[in-house]
Formats: structure tokens, C-alpha cells, sequence
């Protein structure tokens, strides 16, 4: 992708953006289809990452045997006293270093494989009970909205319909798991017929979803729930 916003879209999906910065990025999505398409495939990524331990950074590496070439010649070999030798390097820094490494191949491995994840159009059918149709109707804002979750492998996968949506508007999906977290499962404008299925995904599993909650301009349209 293009955009000049790319490298926020990972601290974004991460939750590692402050307030003012999440608002502003928002913002920018509203009117960016490249962001919103990447962020889309990569709406696995947090999931992937969560999978990662921290004993898996720490590998059993030792401090390297010095190079002969820096050891001190013999007395009668030098015209002058050798320097004194270097301060050796904590023996920490060997994992810290490995560590910061297996980090690295970790994120690139994720941005790789979750687009191929999303790609496979082949995924096994869901085993049973990991499927469901929720529906819901707001009486304060008259919008009704009925979503189809599928578990997946890499989390879940959400169609989304709508009716009595406000025209000319842009709307997004916000997931809301039971620990309290949340993500964006798709944006969208309203101005299309109200029988389509708008596509979305999330890195939650589907057991963990506790809601899905339609937003436009910062309002809830409508919460649907199980």
C-alpha cells in the first residue's frame, strides 16, 4: 500500500496509540480504502502475537570464545606493552540480542502469513457451535443490524446487515471481547442496499466475543449481542 499512514495502522491494531492519536487515525480511515483494506487483512495479527511467550526470546546461547587475534603477543614479540584488553560484555546481552532478533522474525512472519490466512479461500467448515447468527434492533435510534460470526483458525470471521442506517455516512464495526478489549472489524458507508452483507473480520475467537457495536460519528446505532 500507498499511504503515507501505513506505519500507524500496526500501533493502531495493537492498541498502543494514545487517545488523541487513535481519534486522529479513525479520522484518517473514514477517507482512506487502502487502510482499511490492509487493516482487514491484517486483523489477525494481535491474536498471532498474543501467542508468543517470552521463554520462547530467551534461547541458551553462550558468551563466544575470544578470536585469537585479540589476545596480548608474548612480551618478546612487541616493541611495547599491549593494550589492556577490552571489558568483556555482560553475559546477558547474548539472549537480550537473540531475543530482539527472534522478536523481529516473529512480526515479519505475522505480516506475512496472516494475509495468506485471510486469502485461503479452502478453510475447513467450523466445528459445531463455533457459528451464529446474533440480531438486534435499537429503539432509540430505529437501526436494526444482524451479524454472522464463523470461527476460524485465526480468529473470526463477520458478515454484517443492516437496515434503518443513516444515508451518506461512513460506519464501523467495533468487537468487544469478554476481557475487555477491543478491535475494528470493518468500515463501511452506508449508502448501499440495505440486504447487503458487509464483509469483516477480527483476530477474536469466537467463543471470547462479547459484542459487536455499530458506531457512526462516535454514536452506538446499535449493540447486537448473543
Amino acid at each position: 500500500m500507498s499511504c503515507s499512514h501505513a506505519l500507524e495502522l500496526g500501533a493502531y491494531l495493537l492498541g498502543s496509540l494514545d487517545p488523541a492519536e487513535r481519534s486522529h487515525f479513525e479520522r484518517h480511515l473514514r477517507a482512506c480504502a487502502p487502510c482499511r483494506r490492509e487493516m482487514l487483512r491484517l486483523a489477525p495479527l494481535p491474536g498471532l502475537l498474543s501467542q508468543v511467550r517470552l521463554t520462547d526470546l530467551e534461547l541458551p546461547f553462550e558468551d563466544p570464545q575470544p578470536s585469537p587475534d585479540l589476545l596480548p603477543l608474548p612480551p618478546r614479540q612487541v616493541a611495547e606493552p599491549a593494550p589492556p584488553p577490552p571489558p568483556a560484555a555482560p553475559r546477558r546481552r547474548w539472549p537480550l540480542l537473540v531475543g530482539a532478533g527472534a522478536l523481529v522474525v516473529v512480526l515479519l512472519a505475522a505480516v506475512l502469513v496472516a494475509p495468506r490466512l485471510l486469502e485461503r479461500s479452502g478453510d475447513p467448515a467450523p466445528a459445531a457451535g463455533t457459528a451464529a447468527t446474533w440480531t438486534a434492533t435499537d429503539a432509540a435510534s430505529g437501526v436494526a443490524a444482524s451479524a454472522e460470526l464463523v470461527g476460524r483458525s485465526w480468529g473470526t470471521e463477520l458478515r454484517v446487515s443492516t437496515r434503518g442506517m443513516p444515508k451518506g455516512a461512513r460506519c464501523k464495526l467495533v468487537v468487544h471481547d469478554r476481557a475487555g478489549r477491543t478491535e475494528i472489524g470493518g468500515w463501511w458507508g452506508t449508502d448501499h442496499p440495505e440486504d447487503a452483507r458487509i464483509p469483516g473480520s477480527t483476530s477474536f475467537a469466537y467463543p471470547d466475543i462479547e459484542r459487536l457495536d455499530v458506531v457512526v460519528d462516535m454514536k452506538v446505532l446499535v449493540s447486537v449481542k448473543p
